[in-house]
Formats: structure tokens, sequence, C-alpha cells
């Protein structure tokens, strides 16, 4: 992907604000989607937990909890019908780890209002990557250190109330090369909000809609309609994201914190 200079996104965001008439004001769906992008419910005491993942016809993915943080995830791909478990490890010696399948070693802790998170990301007891967390309330960042191809690439990800600023550098930190940005601004109405490519064009309508437990998320992109549903910690929540159509490896390095397949663009 080509890199994009600081200026010229700085800009393009600006003229995009202003042209759809955004308000300053807080708004329903960026909240949500930020949260949902900047993994809050990874925070104990967050209020938020992921239950499931359904990409139809692709991939469907199930998470278990043990005292708040996320314990196990079973992936089971569509095509090919094969089941995958990923094993988490929080606070725990590596020794735990039993070098079977893909497996998490977890540590966190709270320093006044910031959470940290690091991982450690096992294949069949070698370890792929290695990330740093660190989340507040209205951002977060993750430094991702690829050990299979000596890379380190950094991502940011902003709430300014009426909009959602993520970007990813390929560096250890913000002062790298920006190499991706992702754009949501609110819409005219409090519940929607719109993925905006570097151009201006929209690349996801976003629809907040709130439930009896928590609320939904619908993403609808290229012909594609996707619901992502949130609980409180004392119910569930079943996520369903847009996804490109593309073969998911065993061996594939690039995860969120709760192992999800993530797509670049």
């Amino acid at each position: 992907m080509e890199q994009l200079k600081k200026s010229d996104f700085i800009a393009s965001f600006l003229a995009i604000v202003f042209a759809i008439n955004t308000t300053v004001l807080a708004n329903t769906c960026t909240d949500a989607v930020f949260k949902e992008i900047a993994y809050s419910y990874m925070i104990e005491n967050s209020g938020l937990q992921l239950d499931s993942v359904d990409s139809p016809n692709f991939y469907n993915q199930t998470y278990t909890y043990s005292n708040g943080k996320v314990s196990r995830s079973q992936f089971f791909e569509k095509e090919s019908g094969s089941t995958s478990t990923m094993n988490f490890y929080w606070n725990k010696d590596e020794s735990a780890l039993t070098k079977q399948g893909i497996e998490y070693f977890m540590r966190d802790s709270i320093s006044g209002d910031t959470s940290f998170i690091f991982e450690n990301y096992y294949v069949l007891g070698v370890m792929g990557h290695q990330k740093t967390i660190k989340v507040t309330s209205q951002s977060a960042s993750v430094l991702t250190k690829d050990l299979d191809f000596g890379q380190e690439y950094f991502e940011e990800i902003i709430n300014k109330g009426d909009s959602v600023i993520f970007n990813r550098y390929s560096g250890k930190d913000n002062s790298a090369a920006l190499s991706n940005a992702e754009i949501y601004v609110s819409d005219t109405e409090n519940t929607k909000c719109l993925e905006l490519n570097n151009d201006g064009t929209i690349a996801n309508t976003i629809t907040y809609e709130p439930k009896n437990n928590g609320y939904s998320l619908s993403y609808s992109s290229d012909g594609i309609t996707t619901i992502l549903y949130f609980s409180n910690s004392k119910g569930t929540i079943s996520i369903r994201k847009a996804v490109k159509p593309v073969k998911i490896a065993p061996q594939a390095r690039y995860f969120d914190l709760l192992g999800r397949f993530k797509f670049t663009k």
C-alpha cells in the first residue's frame, strides 16, 4: 500500500468532516465503533464482552471467559470444515503453555486511567509476535513486533466524539511512515456513522441500534451486511463483522487482541 503523507491525511480528514457537517457532540455510533476498534472489551470491568464472530460463508468464532477475561476461542472455517482452538493464559508463568496449536500468554496491569496489556502469541510453542497495548477511555495504541518477518508496526485509535481516527504506522511509534488510515465520522443521525477511505468515499455504513441487553453495530459494505452485538459482561454478545472473502491459514500472523483475524486493505 502506498504510504500516506501526514499533512495530506490531515487536510483530507478536515475537508471530509467539514463537507458532511458533523457536530462536535459525542456520537453514539462513533463511540461504539471506538470501543470495538480499541478493544476496550479486553479491559476488566469495561462492561463489554465478545461472545462470537460470525462471517457468513467464511468462518465462525466463539469465546469462553474465566474471571472476566477471555480464556479460549474456537475458530470454525466453513469452507474446509476445520476447527482450531486458541487458548489464552492470563498473568501466569509461561510454563502454562502446552506448545500445542495457537496460544496467547497475556499480562495486564492498570496505572491511573490507563490499562496495559502485554501479549505473546505462539503457534506450536514458537512465538510469532509480541504486542504492547495501552488503552484509555478515549484512545488506545498497539505496538506489534512481528518476529517472523522482523518488522514492527504501531497503531493508534483516537475517539474525538463525532469521529474516530485509526492510524497504522510502519514503525515503532507514530513518528514512522503512515501506512494506513481509517476515518469513522458521524452521519446526520446519532445512530449512524461512516467509515471513509482516504479520498472521502464511503467504505462502510455503520448503524447503531440499542438492544435489551446492549446494542448492535450493523456494517454494510460491498453488498455485505454483518452485525456486531454487544452486551454487558453479565450477558452475552455476538459480533459479526464484514470481511473480504480470503483464505485464512492457521499460521496467519495478523490478529487483534481477541485472536480475531484482521484483514488489511
